[in-house]
């Protein structure tokens, strides 16, 4: 039997706080934290929050940075969100966002994404005692180091995962498993991880009711104090879910972003 937890919570102020800057704004603008691809993240209209069912408008996108080894860069421009439904129920209708490329502005953050050291990494891992019986190795493990919280000190953001390994195992010779799934940070001088996502269980074939971590990108929470977000993805084949992330001082906030799967 598999065990998962994610921990929730949402608060209006962080939520807000993400596009204030020291200049205050018209509270008649729209802004949007959208994704590469033009999938919409949040959106902000006359003072409102927007989810990605029910945001439209013409405005200023802020473009998520991918999770990837590099400097950060917050990428801006105009554009537009719209609703958009391929179906008949006006329940699956999802906002998408369209921009000229070449209207991007580029701002340099000073801070960068940056690979840790896996075999220290897994070191700390298993002195945290999270395993719940499974096994993990450097191969189980994705991770980037970066200053979320803007202290100057980088925290750990890893997920660890022997899925598909103990799947592997399970192919050839059909013995059950234990397999745990760890994702969080790990902040410097911390023994024990923040985490946003766990599960484990016995592996007894299949992987469609096993849930995984996807690390998307980053996004700006409030440029006036430096601090930074993750976007991430989580859950099973059918019922993925985005996330946004924010770390400070060693607690966790999680929103959850709702994209209906229709298909």
């Amino acid at each position: 039997m598999a065990t998962h937890r994610i921990p929730l919570c949402l608060a209006a102020h962080i939520v807000c706080a993400w596009w204030l800057t020291e200049t205050p704004t018209n509270a008649a603008e729209f802004y949007s934290i959208v994704e590469r691809d033009g999938t919409v993240v949040l959106c902000l209209s006359k003072g409102a929050i927007l989810f990605s069912d029910r945001c439209a408008g013409d405005g200023r996108l802020t473009i998520a940075e991918p999770m990837k080894e590099g400097a950060v860069v917050w990428r801006t421009a105009p554009g537009t969100v719209s609703l958009e439904n391929d179906t008949q129920s006006p329940e699956c209708a999802q906002s998408r966002a369209k921009w000229d490329p070449k209207a991007e502005k580029a701002v340099s953050t000073g801070r960068k994404i940056a690979k840790p050291d896996r075999a220290t990494l897994l070191q700390r891992l298993r002195q945290s005692n999270a395993q719940n019986g499974a096994e993990w190795t450097e191969d189980d493990i994705t991770a980037f180091a970066l200053d979320l919280d803007n202290d100057g000190k980088e925290e750990v953001v890893f997920v660890v995962s022997n899925v598909k390994r103990v799947a592997e195992l399970w192919e050839r010779d059909r013995k059950t498993r234990p397999y745990a799934i760890l994702s969080g940070f790990l902040p410097d001088r911390s023994a024990l991880p923040a985490s946003f996502y766990e599960e484990h269980g016995d592996y007894e074939g299949g992987t469609d009711a096993i849930g995984s971590v996807t690390l998307k990108g980053v996004v700006s929470i409030s440029p006036g104090t430096g601090e930074l977000a993750l976007l991430i993805n989580t859950g099973g084949a059918f019922d993925g879910k985005d996330h946004v992330i924010r770390y400070r001082h060693g607690a966790v906030q999680n929103m959850e972003i709702i994209h209906f799967n229709c298909g």
